[in-house]
């Protein structure tokens, strides 16, 4: 399908591919799926009924040329990459296993968006069909983004923004990093690497991967939640109802305030912490350290290899 290119007043149409060239430039597709490659500047998406994408690009401060191509059915924006050494992907090893223990912790509360820094760099404005997905490559964004019925794919090395609610997504941030997304129906999936902060809404089963002081604040979540921490880090849940499964390599924490979990699986090494607030059924518990696990009831066998100090309710666990 030819796109549409509106660029300084000059109209163009081209088989396959576009370099947007002007102040301010559109071009429009018929398909439903988009992908954000090696992007810089503030991204806002709006959904609609519709089954056409609009791209605008609006230009900053300084001149960035910016590139769509639509192929396979995917419009691809793709800018400049930013980074100075030559890894294809900077959130390739986002993940590592280092860790540093927790001294004088606080829950990060984010830093402002850096308003000055994206005014440089264009604005693309995407209205696009409310079912389709939206991936992020390699991207430094201020995102702001409307309910999407399809699928997030978020592999950024900066972003500091906004989602509404989500049919599912995968979510990679690194240090600064400060989002906000809205329920997830499905599955959610949370990478963070170093100091950054995301909050979501309900979901239905969650993945959560930090290696760091990230923190990450969920909703209610009906189904499993299996949490990875290499550092400090923090978990939070206001609900679970399902089963729980944590690593914790360091300070790191885990906090559910109330629910079920219907099997409950922890293992920690270092000074890091599980607390539910809830009922536990048949905990098994590996803890090295000064480790600590606390839980309201639990119903069945408590399964107990190595230190650490156990709970239920106000009561300290015995093996003997």
């Amino acid at each position: 399908m030819s796109g549409k290119l509106l660029a300084s007043g000059v109209f163009f149409i081209t088989a396959s591919a576009m370099t947007l060239l002007g102040v301010a430039s559109a071009a429009t597709f018929n398909t439903d799926k988009v992908s954000f490659r090696d992007i810089t500047g503030a991204v806002e998406i709006t959904t609609t009924s519709g089954d056409e994408i609009d791209v605008e690009i609006r230009q900053g401060k300084k001149f960035q040329t910016i590139e769509v191509v639509e192929k396979d059915g995917v419009v691809i924006i793709t800018g400049k990459q930013w980074r100075e050494d030559v890894d294809p992907d900077c959130c390739n090893n986002r993940i590592t296993r280092d860790f540093h223990a927790r001294k004088d912790r606080k829950l990060t509360t984010g830093e402002p968006v850096d308003e000055v820094f994206f005014s440089d760099y264009p604005t693309i404005v995407v209205s696009m069909p409310v079912s389709g997905d939206v991936d992020f490559v390699d991207a430094r964004i201020k995102l702001d983004m409307q309910r999407l019925n399809g699928a997030l794919s978020l592999d950024a090395c900066y972003v500091y923004g906004q989602t509404s609610d989500l049919d599912q997504a995968v979510i990679g941030v690194i240090d600064g990093s400060r989002l906000v997304i809205g329920n997830v129906a499905a599955g959610l999936e949370i990478d963070i690497s170093g100091d950054a902060d995301v909050m979501t809404g309900d979901a239905a089963m969650v993945d959560v991967d930090i290696a760091g002081p990230g923190d990450v604040v969920l909703g209610d979540i009906d189904g499993m939640l299996d949490v990875s921490i290499a550092g400090s880090g923090i978990v939070r849940a206001t609900r679970l109802d399902g089963p729980l499964t944590t690593r914790i390599a360091g300070s790191g924490g885990v906090a559910v305030k109330s629910g079920r979990a219907d099997k409950l699986r922890a293992t920690i090494d270092g000074s890091g912490g599980v607390y539910f607030g809830g009922a536990v059924t048949q905990p098994e518990l590996r803890l090295f350290g000064s480790s600590e696990v606390r839980m309201k009831s639990v119903t069945g066998r408590v399964v107990h290899h190595g230190g650490g100090d156990v709970y239920i309710g106000d009561e300290v666990f015995s093996d003997e």
